[in-house]
């Protein structure tokens, strides 16, 4: 109870410093209104392409139908009118799904941008290692490989929808009439491998489609009516995706928001170091209270919270007046940016952990801020410094490497806003992101505190 009364105390206290002081009010709204125009003034008629053609390279590794499971679908006597021959050449069933996968990416179109050029400029390569080279050498703008296994799952599908629809397999179908007729895959499954440079605005637009693609394919491989009123497997050959187009402005929008998250420490560091001299007269008093230092930290993180919140909508605000357009959902946006808030505010603990002096503090955290996000690609591409290979879950349920600057909260904060605002990137697929800048976020927050707490309420001089 005292600790609460304390917290509340120290809140109250830091909430009348702000609302008394002559400026600190203003400067919190002023600066992101003014931060964001400079930019908006400075990229706004800088436009990103066009209508682009990704450079795709595919590796096909898909294997095809067994043998027997071709025989199926080349004999008349047992499929009669449920034949996929009536949309598909023998190839596809000799050969794989794989190239039908390939010709349909091949012809995708915008549908935005009428006179536009396909999606994707596919290019098919027979080893992996030779397509990672002109990825590397960035000929590439993404590269996907096709599993061994894709015509089993593609065929899964089918089967799937067979049940669902009918109530039965279809070989099950098949077996009541011709027993020898051997099973389907039910639910054959494969993961296709999706590689390119998480830093370039190309592999970021490549990636969006194409896994977008991907996450729709047991949609695109649809049953029409065939002739006879048969139903056949097929693959729809008229998708076509819209594809928004962005001014520099629009393409550093995320970043901006994410920094104007970050730098609101440097406009408080003022109050938790007079805060600190108001109380440095009974500092004996509070070395012998360890309410007192659980106490302060717990308002004085309080306080931080409708500060932080103000800073994140009038940020977003801002930028809608600038008419930035999001591509997705802006509410889900405003959540993710307050995932920054335990990074930022550990930040503040740190920082004034060590200073007392409100200027110097102000001036450390100023500059801290933006080379974190720099270094979290908040605006620049970054190297690629993989800790740990292809284990990190994106998007569509493929992974990465987890680098180097994964440890940083910022850079999942960053990049799940890039991802909601540019590509409209769901919750579900930006939920890895989320988790860990909160999880990191947190850790950061843990020791912030534990080293305000232990050299301002515990050690004595």
């Amino acid at each position: 109870m005292m600790t609460l009364k304390n917290s509340l105390a120290v809140c109250g206290r830091m909430g009348l410093q702000i609302i008394r002081s002559k400026w600190t009010i203003p400067y919190l709204v002023i600066f992101p209104i003014f931060f964001m125009s400079i930019y908006w003034f400075g990229f706004s008629a800088s436009p990103i392409g066009t209508t682009p053609s990704f450079q795709l390279g595919i590796v096909n590794n898909d294997e095809g139908l067994p043998e027997e499971f071709q025989n199926v679908f080349l004999n008349e006597t047992i499929i009669g009118n449920n034949t996929l021959m009536l949309y598909h050449s023998i190839d596809v069933l000799e050969k794989g799904f794989g190239i039908e996968l390939i010709q349909v990416l091949n012809s995708t179109t915008y549908t935005n941008h009428t006179a536009s050029p396909n999606i994707f400029d596919v290019s098919v390569y027979a080893s992996f290692s030779e397509a990672e080279e002109l990825l590397i050498d960035r000929d590439l703008d993404i590269l996907m490989e096709i599993p061994p296994g894709f015509s089993n799952a593609s065929i899964s599908i089918f089967n799937r929808y067979w049940k669902n629809t009918f109530g039965q397999y279809f070989h099950e179908m098949l077996q009541s009439s011709f027993p020898e007729v051997p099973s389907l895959p039910v639910n054959f499954s494969e993961t296709i491998l999706i590689q390119g440079d998480e830093t370039s605005i190309n592999f970021r637009l490549a990636h969006s489609v194409l896994t977008s693609f991907l996450e729709n394919y047991e949609d695109l491989t649809s049953f029409f009516e065939g002739p006879g009123g048969s139903i056949s497997f097929t693959l729809n050959q008229e998708y076509r995706i819209s594809i928004p187009q962005y001014s520099l402005f629009d393409i550093t929008i995320p970043g901006l928001i994410a920094f104007g998250v970050l730098v609101q420490p440097s406009l408080l560091s003022m109050l938790f170091c007079m805060e600190y001299r108001s109380r440095n007269k009974t500092i004996e008093l509070i070395l012998l209270s360890p309410s007192a230092g659980t106490g302060y930290l717990l308002g004085s993180f309080l306080i931080q919270i409708p500060v932080m919140l103000g800073q994140t909508l009038i940020l977003f605000f801002t930028s809608l007046l600038f008419n930035f357009t999001p591509q997705g959902n802006v509410f889900l946006a405003i959540i993710i940016s307050l995932t920054i808030f335990p990074f930022s505010s550990s930040l503040l603990y740190m920082t004034t952990a060590f200073i007392s002096n409100e200027d110097i503090a102000g001036t450390i955290l100023g500059f801290g801020g933006p080379f974190l996000c720099f270094m979290s690609g908040a605006f620049i591409a970054v190297p690629q410094i993989s800790l740990i290979p292809n284990i990190f879950p994106v998007a569509g349920g493929f992974t990465r490497d987890f680098l180097i600057w994964d440890l940083m909260p910022l850079t999942h904060s960053v990049t799940a806003l890039r991802q909601v605002l540019l590509y409209n990137f769901n919750i579900h697929q930006v939920l890895p992101e989320i988790f860990f800048s909160l999880l990191f976020g947190l850790l950061y927050l843990m020791v912030g505190m534990i080293i305000f707490y232990y050299m301002r309420f515990k050690r004595r001089d």
